[in-house]
């Protein structure tokens, strides 16, 4: 029998109050924005004081290691959130929108194979084109061979 260290992790979001004034809710918002950026650069307390550990998520596995200090294992997935970067307007969108995105590129790659199937010549090559980039996305998405 061999004995395994485990570390495991998750983040629990913590929540505290600011009062500001502001000559209205346009105002309020952007001197909340000012006061957080000067949160992260120290000139400010970090006002975040009441942990809620009711609501924690990315729970995981950060790593195993066996008794030589050797790892097994890391970045282990448990439970269904997943943290992803979004610098970028555009890029949440993506983000928000990928179940309908990739319901969408199935879509294509079905009637695609069925005009395929058609034979019809002058459509042939656009829609094998077609197939093969939604085949490789779709693959790539579920991380298929297909």
């Amino acid at each position: 029998m061999k004995t395994y260290t485990v570390l495991f992790a998750q983040d629990v979001p913590h929540y505290g109050l600011v009062e500001i004034t502001a000559t209205g809710d346009k105002d309020a918002l952007a001197k909340a924005r000012r006061y957080w950026k000067r949160v992260q650069r120290n000139k400010e307390p970090l006002p975040l004081d009441e942990p809620d550990y009711d609501r924690a998520v990315l729970d995981r596995i950060v790593e195993i290691t066996d008794e030589t200090n050797r790892q097994v294992t890391a970045d282990v997935r448990l439970d269904t959130y997943h943290l992803a970067i979004a610098p970028t307007e555009l890029h949440v969108k993506l983000i928000e929108n990928a179940s309908p995105m990739y319901a969408a590129l199935e879509k294509i790659a079905r009637n695609a194979a069925i005009g395929l199937a058609g034979n019809e010549l002058k459509k042939q090559v656009r829609l094998d084109e077609i197939l093969s980039i939604a085949r490789a996305v779709l693959a790539h998405a579920t991380g298929s061979s297909e």
